[in-house]
């Protein structure tokens, strides 16, 4: 979820960055390091002559293809994810656009655009397919800027516009097909956020409500895919977080809770377990969460902004928590935010910065740590 920091805030994040940061030259394109305080590897991945500074889109949209072998910037670039290498530009008119990869066909993306068309696309040989229209609408976005496909590419969840009223439309992208659509009366905007879990059977709801005349965060409220009928509650207040599996199996929203606490909500009862508690993990604009590592159930993966670092995170009570690099991000504006994501195998963790060049506010690059293992 984005959040804007105060003027204060501001400042106060760029001093203590530049306090804790790691100090150490950016990293030459495509050499590799040795981070021997975290015995991890660094890569850094992109160059302003071949990619124009583009990045990552967000922790939760993986860059990384189903089998690990391709990388997507934007849905611009694509890169070679074993040298890191730029193999091609992709077509025009889909650059920027909402695209998540297949989590079965390491060729196929899925397109989303707002005016309802969802596409695919075939990196091989380049071929665009419109395979719905989703119509009647000023506006419909996948999850607004947040939203994911389920690990089986099928459910896919939209906020639709419609006046002042809000639609959120289920959409199974094998059958092609309408599943589920609920009305919400005079609540546009009134929504920060709607996906599918990884499953595909929970849909999930970040509401914002109004306080001190300010639209603020709310309910996290959980629904059943196939007919959006109410769950439950997870909790009453709505920050950055993804969907994964714990340790045991069951499916859970993991999310920074509270006073430096990360907690993971299991969907089918909305019982909270608290993975972390400790102040490094302290609200922040730039601080992120990703489980986007579906092949490797049970971790996922965070930076902070107190303390500049990137963590594996166990998701059970364990506490256990693995630093992997420092991210070195001068954190001066969004663009610059980590936004750390791992690849589906949990193997490689992907991570934007501009290594304390905060004087030029468009300069960020990508990076990817290696070299480590989580056991499941």
């Amino acid at each position: 979820m984005r959040k804007y920091k105060t003027i204060l805030t501001f400042f106060y994040m760029i001093a203590v960055s530049n306090l804790l940061a790691n100090e150490i030259n950016l990293p030459k394109y495509l050499k590799t390091y040795k981070l021997d305080k975290f015995n991890t590897y660094i890569t850094r991945i992109t160059d302003f002559k071949t990619t124009n500074f583009a990045r990552h889109r967000y922790a939760k949209n993986q860059p990384f293809n189903s089998n690990s072998t391709l990388i997507k910037l934007e849905t611009t670039y694509l890169l070679d994810a074993k040298n890191y290498t730029l193999l091609k530009i992709l077509p025009k008119q889909i650059h920027k656009t909402t695209s998540i990869w297949s989590h079965k066909d390491p060729n196929k993306m899925f397109i989303f655009r707002d005016d309802g068309k969802i596409l695919t696309y075939n990196v091989k040989n380049n071929k665009l397919k419109t395979i719905i229209v989703i119509k009647g609408y000023e506006n419909v976005s996948l999850g607004l800027g947040e939203g994911n496909i389920d690990i089986h590419d099928k459910y896919a969840a939209f906020a639709c516009k419609s006046g002042n009223d809000l639609d959120i439309v289920i959409i199974d992208l094998q059958k092609r097909a309408l599943v589920a659509k609920k009305r919400f009366k005079n609540r546009w905007g009134m929504i920060d956020w709607v996906s599918v879990s990884q499953s595909g059977k929970y849909s999930v709801i970040l509401w914002n409500r109004f306080k001190n005349s300010h639209l603020v965060s709310g309910d996290v409220k959980t629904y059943l895919t196939k007919d959006l009928s109410y769950i439950n509650t997870l909790h009453d207040y709505g920050n950055h977080g993804d969907f994964g599996f714990d340790s045991n199996g069951d499916e859970v929203y993991v999310q920074f809770a509270g006073v430096g606490s990360i907690n993971a909500y299991r969907l089918k009862d909305a019982k909270a377990t608290v993975i972390q508690k400790d102040r490094v993990f302290e609200i922040g604009a730039n601080r992120h969460l990703s489980c986007r590592n579906y092949k490797l159930p049970g971790w996922c993966f965070a930076s902070t902004d107190k303390n500049g670092k990137i963590f594996a995170i166990k998701i059970d009570s364990s506490g256990f928590v693995k630093p992997l690099a420092y991210h070195n991000s001068s954190l001066a504006n969004y663009k610059k935010s980590p936004m750390p994501v791992p690849n589906p195998t949990g193997t490689k963790v992907m991570f934007a910065s501009d290594f304390q060049r905060s004087y030029n506010l468009d300069e960020v690059y990508d990076f990817v740590i290696e070299g480590f293992r989580l056991k499941p």
